[in-house]
């Protein structure tokens, strides 16, 4: 059945999808108030509680399902679509929730309200701190003044979350200070939603983000899968879905398997490239390192450790002094092999040897007695 608009001036539209199901698309930031761009003369899309108020109460349908696409805004604004879509439930309407790409910080208050919420497994839910923008001049009591009230926004943040998921409100809290990503499994397995979408065969890339306006500057931790899906259309902090279409089974959606060089590379270009910069510092180093301390005269063992079997420097320097010890001994094995050879030990003082007179004397001896005799 053809989907007949209900609002079309913005982008978080609502469709009546058949005559017992109306969906409201929440993919734009949340705000309390629509922006206003003076050059063009139109308000933003972003997604407020007065307007997500109206057009809520003119549904007619039994059935309503809020499908995300929204990184979080402004959590007061957040906390009061949360509040419309659980009066509206206390009313008598069925309101589910659907993940279609991504769905992160004040966004997941709106999802919470909701009776149950389903993912795709390819999507993201992410949970952090709340954060505040600071701009201008402050003294110490008015950040104090901020730090309470993030605390306390914090504390209402957990309450919703432990309901949800049954959590520890502990656990829920290290949770939110670590900036914790989870993919559509993850968040399922964590209780934070209720089911999976497309469990067989789903298209993995194409719902990722849905044009949504996202920006990733205010994470600290988002998953690099994630970034490399998304490629921004005009501003580094937009993220578009301009990918082709892939279709991937459940079991290898979350995997990618890599078995040569070549597929790292495509795969992970940019730490691939620090990875060879920093092995070709590293090598020039070395080889600096050798080149410094090489004596000449052993020059095989230098370019052997250069190039066909390399080695670090202090291991050049163990095999160059261990090669003049085997130079060493080998001189003193060779010098001694001569001494025996020329039979020098053999020769004795051919001046006096065997010289005696008849009494057995040496006549050498006897003449310096002769000279001498007070020596004697």
């Amino acid at each position: 059945m053809q989907k007949k608009l209900i609002a079309s001036k913005i982008a978080w539209n609502f469709t009546q999808a058949n005559g017992d199901l109306t969906e409201i698309l929440i993919y734009d930031v949340i705000a309390d108030k629509q922006s206003y761009n003076w050059w063009t003369d139109e308000k933003g899309t972003e997604v407020t509680p007065i307007l997500f108020k109206e057009e809520l109460n003119k549904i007619t349908t039994s059935k309503i399902c809020v499908r995300i696409n929204s990184g979080g805004g402004d959590v007061f604004a957040a906390e009061a679509i949360r509040t419309a879509i659980r009066e509206k439930r206390q009313e008598g309407k069925k309101i589910n929730c659907k993940i279609d790409g991504f769905c992160g910080s004040a966004a997941v208050g709106i999802a919470a309200a909701c009776e149950s919420i389903a993912i795709s497994s390819s999507s993201y839910f992410m949970i952090h701190d709340p954060m505040v923008f600071a701009y201008g001049y402050y003294n110490i009591s008015d950040f104090s003044k901020g730090q309470v009230m993030l605390e306390k926004i914090k504390q209402g943040i957990i309450n919703a979350y432990a309901a949800k998921t049954g959590k520890d409100k502990k656990e829920i809290s290290d949770l939110m200070t670590a900036e914790t990503w989870y993919t559509g499994d993850e968040a399922v397995e964590n209780g934070f939603c209720d089911e999976l979408m497309f469990e067989e065969v789903e298209n993995t890339i194409e719902n990722v983000v849905n044009s949504a306006a996202l920006d990733m500057q205010m994470y600290r931790n988002p998953p690099i899968s994630l970034l490399n899906l998304c490629s921004p259309p005009h501003d580094s902090r937009d993220f578009s879905n301009k990918t082709p279409k892939q279709t991937k089974s459940k079991e290898s959606e979350n995997t990618m398997e890599i078995k040569t060089v070549d597929e790292l590379k495509a795969a992970f270009p940019d730490l691939t490239k620090q990875i060879e910069n920093a092995a070709a510092k590293e090598e020039r180093e070395r080889i600096k390192n050798i080149e410094e301390m090489a004596i000449d005269g052993y020059e095989g063992i230098v370019n052997n450790a250069k190039f066909e079997n390399p080695i670090a420097a202090a291991e050049v320097a163990m095999k160059i002094v261990a090669e003049q010890k085997k130079q060493g001994a080998n001189y003193l094995a060779s010098r001694n092999a001569d001494v025996v050879n020329s039979n020098i030990n053999e020769v004795g003082n051919s001046s006096q040897e065997g010289v005696e007179n008849n009494n057995g004397e040496n006549p050498y001896d006897a003449a310096i007695d002769k000279l001498f005799p007070e020596s004697k």
